[in-house]
């Protein structure tokens, strides 16, 4: 006991001596009091533990205090058993009090001095305030289904750029219903809750009826700040704005139909803090954010996944071993590719076919995807009816219509914007309009509308006839799906279709006629039908299109009789060498189209057309007009362009009696027109009977003979058509390749009747082709509204145009100025250049002019400061751009210059010369084989070619 003494005396000198014995004196006294205390310290954590979990669905949370106090609490719990079990342990050691007298004194010594810690937490437990409102979480996290993975990286790494983006404030994502908008923005989300990006991103969900109050309420709910329900639109707005002025944050507003201004709801319109604003809508050009005029919006569009892609998703949905086995693989990837890489689509249908193993059910599943049919579990609710929320929000019944009427055609068809529009009018669904210039361009802009809600795509295809660049829309497959869904008996809410169209899934019978019964338009068009049914009885029937069935021969001579109701015919492409109808069938027809029919040379019947309002034979073998024809009172156009025929007959009085007439298209065929302009006898046709139809609109016209135009014969349409294409001269020298409403073609000749010129006068582009002339001075002097100049293939023409010999307004309107094969020309202009001239002239392409030496003078080089395009080729003898006369051209010529292209000009030696040339507005340069052509420098002394491309430019070295 006394060496016990002394080593207490010497770890601590101090004199309370019997309270240091008592750590070892009273351990388990001490032990007992500590567990004690313990356990009540463990019921206060408990209770604290639940009262946090039962506040945290009430949107509550433990203080920052309270959290304080339990893990302290919880801290101490963990030592006091630590201590507990060092003391169970020399309880059941054999060995006496005083073996081991330095560790029973820690042991005692922490036991004390952690009861007084335990006693400490218990009194403070009282003043502790428990619960405090939660903060909301900075981004909520969502659940992700799996989508194409590298479609859905790629629009992901874009969007991502443009939230680093300091430019760019608003980010639209937009495409179809269905094609992954929305997963993709989720992922955005779940991104960003690792990123740290923002304070905070906040995701509202639209509906179809958009509720700004519903909105405010869901960002405030989101952000969990104080409203009362009676609070007014404007106060929550204001405490909206006062909250999200200091935040950066990101807002994602998804599924948005209608424009709203964000800046009334709330959110505040300074973005200079980084916030960023994203939509995902099925509207292009959509916007919520009507204050962001003066920021920087960019748009991406989702497409539809690649085949790989779609495939991908569908397996891992259906099952890889399901669609692996080689009596299934094929057929599952018919019916994966049959929902058009739509992952919406392509989830329901696999999901439908999970663990089918029998071919006959997926051989099912494709007819009925193929049919349009809403078969497949899940299709009508999961796909069809979502994807019908676009139809249901086009508000006009005709538009609608529009939109229907684009399933007729054969899935992945290419529609002609033209001709649809055509149709479209044929079929009545452009109302409201004065004339038919109106009606095709209401019809544009109802193609731009189904473009902008992603119901129609656009495509780009190049004519077959003449490689004329031609704009197309077609529909994806899934939408097709969808409008002959809504067309069909399942849905009874649209029209009525039957669309058995081919274009590689010929049929060669035509279906059975009880499905023709209760159809209001049917569509067999590109299939290699050979019979028609003699009588089908369809007493709805408006419009039957068989167009490109080339094995049709023949119509029966009472197809039509039990057909009360039909408006559109459609024989397009067909084999018919007659067609004969009884004088009641037909009687309600307002559109009869017989193009392509090449073997149908007659049509006495039209007569009997009263109602008829459009008749298209282009390019059919008629070759005579049946003289009733001048009882169609009502025919509104009439197209007879490319007859196969050599030669037309109309009976004198048939034109002038279509006292409708707006539109007439006689484009390369031969009429043998009467010379004079009064009416001539029987078989003789002359133009005047074209120049008396009133209410014509739209003229396209060849005439052979110069001397057939008198100088009045348009006058009374000059200032109402609004469109026209006249071509003087043989037939097969016409390219139409110039792009504008008025037009004048003149192939060969030289002295010109008045009545051409008067055409000149009043068209905004002029073709010259293979003309006897030496310049075009007494043609275009007078024609001021002259856009756009073609001169080719005229061997005698040396200069373009002589000043001293035209007005001081003459070409003063030019924009596109295109010249080639002219042998003789020595020099664009004679004399000097008006002040006014050329100044719009921004297209100048040259080719084939060997006798040329100099392309501009440098007086001339003033008026070109409009100039964006020049291409020069194929001109052997030309040696300079800018003649290097005393007269020097301006500092800075060609100051819009974007395309600058020159190529295979053996003597070019120089541009301009100068030393250097900035050429500030240059894009694409292209200089080869102009072996002797030396280059100016840029006023930074450096070679052009020697500087890399900035932005989108392409520049092409020279090669000697």
């Amino acid at each position: 006991m006394e060496n016990f003494l002394g080593w207490i005396s010497q770890l601590n000198p101090a004199p309370h001596i019997s309270e240091q014995v008592g750590y070892v004196s009273n351990l388990k006294r001490n032990v007992d009091d500590l567990m004690e205390e313990a356990q009540k310290l463990k019921d206060q954590c408990d209770d604290m533990e639940s009262e946090g979990q039962e506040a945290s669905r009430k949107r509550m949370r433990l203080t920052n205090q309270a959290r304080t106090w339990l893990g302290h609490a919880r801290a101490n719990l963990t030592e006091i058993e630590n201590i507990k079990s060092e003391f169970d342990q020399r309880q059941t050691s054999n060995n006496g009090f005083f073996s081991d007298l330095p560790s029973a004194y820690t042991l005692g010594k922490r036991a004390v001095e952690k009861l007084e810690s335990v006693r400490q937490d218990l009194n403070e437990r009282s003043g502790i305030k428990l619960l405090a409102m939660s903060s909301p979480p900075r981004v909520m996290e969502m659940d992700v289904p799996t989508v194409g993975q590298s479609s859905s990286q790629r629009n992901m790494d874009k969007i991502w750029d443009l939230l680093h983006d300091k430019h760019t404030s608003v980010i639209s994502v937009y495409g179809m219903g269905g094609i992954g908008k929305t997963t993709l923005m989720k992922a955005i989300n779940n991104k960003l809750k690792a990123a740290r990006e923002f304070d905070y991103v906040i995701w509202v969900t639209l509906s179809k009826q958009l509720n700004l109050e519903k909105i405010q309420k869901e960002i405030m709910s989101r952000r969990r700040l104080k409203f009362d329900e009676n609070d007014s639109y404007q106060d929550r707005s204001s405490q909206l704005r006062e909250w999200l002025t200091n935040q950066r944050y990101m807002l994602i507003v998804d599924d948005l139909w209608n424009s709203f201004n964000l800046s009334e709801i709330g959110i505040p319109t300074d973005k200079e803090n980084g916030s960023k604003i994203a939509i995902t809508t099925r509207i292009a050009n959509m916007s919520a954010v009507q204050f962001c005029s003066d920021m920087k919006a960019e748009k991406i569009r989702i497409e539809a996944l690649t085949k790989d892609e779609a495939w991908d998703l569908f397996a891992a949905n259906v099952g890889k071993e399901v669609v692996s086995q080689p009596h299934i693989n094929d057929v599952a990837k018919g019916v994966a590719m049959e929902c058009g890489g739509l992952p919406l689509a392509i989830v329901v249908v696999a999901k439908a076919m999970e663990g089918q193993n029998k071919k006959e059910l997926w051989q099912d599943a494709l007819r009925a995807l193929r049919a349009a049919a809403p078969e497949i579990e899940g299709m009508e609710p999961q796909v069809f009816l979502p994807l019908k929320l676009s139809y249901d929000d086009l508000r006009d019944e005709k538009v609608k219509m529009c939109f229907l009427y684009c399933s007729l055609f054969p899935e992945d068809y290419k529609i002609s914007v033209k001709q649809l529009i055509r149709w479209w009018i044929m079929e009545g669904f452009i109302d409201n309009v004065n004339n038919l210039v109106d009606a095709s361009n209401k019809g544009h802009r109802i193609i731009e509308e189904l473009k902008r809600r992603c119901l129609l795509e656009e495509v780009t295809g190049t004519r077959f006839l003449d490689h004329v660049r031609v704009i197309y829309v077609k529909m994806h497959d899934m939408i097709r799906d969808l409008a002959l869904y809504i067309a069909s008996s399942s849905c009874n809410e649209g029209p009525k279709f039957l669309v058995k169209a081919g274009f590689g899934k010929a049929l060669e019978e035509p279906p059975s006629e009880e499905t023709w019964r209760e159809c209001e338009r049917i569509s067999l068009m590109m299939n290699e039908i050979t019979e028609l049914p003699v009588k089908p009885e369809c007493p709805n029937l408006i419009s039957l299109t068989l167009t490109g069935n080339r094995r049709i021969t023949a119509v029966p001579h009472s197809f039509f009789e039990l057909m009360p109701a039909l408006q559109v015919l459609d024989l397009s492409g067909t084999s018919i060498t007659s067609l004969s109808v009884s004088s009641s069938s037909l009687l309600t027809l307002r559109a009869l189209i017989l193009r392509r029919c090449g073997r149908l040379t007659e049509v006495p019947f039209l007569g009997q057309l009263k109602e008829l309002q459009f008749l298209d034979i282009k390019l059919s073998g008629i070759r005579r007009l049946p003289k009733e024809m001048q009882t169609l009172l009502k025919l509104k156009m009439l197209n007879m362009s490319r007859l196969t025929s050599k030669s037309l007959t109309i009976p004198s009085n048939v034109m002038s009696g279509l006292s409708s007439l707006e539109d007439l298209r006689m484009h390369r065929i031969n009429v043998n027109w009467a010379k004079g302009s009064g009416f001539a006898v029987e078989n003789d046709v002359t133009l005047g009977e074209v120049g008396k139809l009133k209410r014509l609109t739209i003229l396209k016209i060849t005439i052979q003979d110069f001397d057939c135009i008198e100088d009045d014969v348009f006058l009374q349409q000059l200032s109402k058509l609004k469109k026209f294409k006249v071509v003087f001269g043989p037939l097969n020298n016409d390219l139409d390749r110039i792009d504008c409403m008025k037009q004048v073609h003149i192939c060969g000749g030289n002295n010109y009747p008045r009545g051409v010129k008067v055409m000149v006068i009043h068209t905004e582009g002029l073709k010259l082709f293979d003309a006897d002339v030496k310049d075009v001075s007494q043609l275009v002097g007078d024609a001021n509204g002259l856009r756009m100049l073609e001169i080719n293939h005229c061997i005698k023409i040396e200069c373009i145009l002589d000043w001293s010999d035209v007005g001081e307004n003459a070409l003063q309107n030019i924009e596109k100025l295109h010249l080639s094969s002219l042998s003789s020309l020595q020099k664009l202009f004679k004399g000097e250049v008006p002040q006014r001239c050329l100044r719009k002239l921004n297209e100048i392409v040259l080719g084939g002019c060997n006798n040329l030496k100099s392309l501009f003078s440098s007086e001339m080089v003033h008026n070109l400061d409009q100039l964006q395009t020049l291409h020069v080729r194929y001109c052997n003898g030309l040696e300079e751009i800018i003649e290097g006369h005393d007269n020097s051209p301006p500092e800075n010529p060609f100051p819009q210059l974007r395309n600058f292209i020159l190529g295979k000009l053996p003597k070019l030696k120089s541009i301009i010369h100068r030393d250097t040339l900035a050429l500030p507005s240059l894009i694409t340069l292209e200089i080869h084989e102009c072996p002797n052509l030396r280059l100016p420098k840029r006023p930074d002394t450096t070679d052009w070619l020697s500087i890399p491309p900035q932005g989108n430019a392409t520049w092409r070295a020279k090669s000697q």
